[in-house]
């Protein structure tokens, strides 16, 4: 999967790495492909979400591994494993939190996405870096 190409390919620096947002929202066309490209390699039940507000959840006893998922930066492949992507959002229901942000082109990189990674930002050279780490050890 592909972050900083899709959001806008005709622009460099077109998702906004945000601490405050928990979600991972990324523009409609990259949501599509995602979402159908996870659908192929998911085996499990889909399954509605009541709220509406997640359109790709499965029944958690159904599937056996959810995917991980790679964002590509410019110079950086940012492996997210599953539990930064999908999560137990109701009873028995697993959905994928990275969201449709619509057709505007809205990509923000949310804070669970961050999980378990030290994010450098280095003003001075316009570089951003992730450390995979074990947040739970800090």
């Amino acid at each position: 999967m592909s972050s900083s190409t899709a959001a806008a390919d005709k622009d460099l620096g077109n998702i906004i790495i945000d601490s405050g947002t928990t979600l991972t929202i990324v523009p409609e066309e990259f949501y599509k492909k995602l979402e159908s490209t996870l659908v192929e390699k998911i085996k499990g039940k889909r399954k509605k979400d009541p709220s509406d507000y997640f359109p790709l959840c499965y029944e958690t006893k159904s599937v056996v591994n959810f995917p991980k998922i790679v964002f590509h930066f410019t110079d950086a492949d940012v492996e997210l494993l599953p539990m930064s992507t999908f999560a137990e959002v109701d009873e028995n229901l697993t959905c994928l939190l990275i969201v449709n942000g619509g057709v505007d082109g809205l990509a923000i990189y949310g804070n669970l996405a961050q999980m378990n990674f030290l994010v450098g930002y280095d003003l001075v050279n316009h570089k951003l870096s992730f450390l995979p780490t074990d947040c739970t050890k800090h």
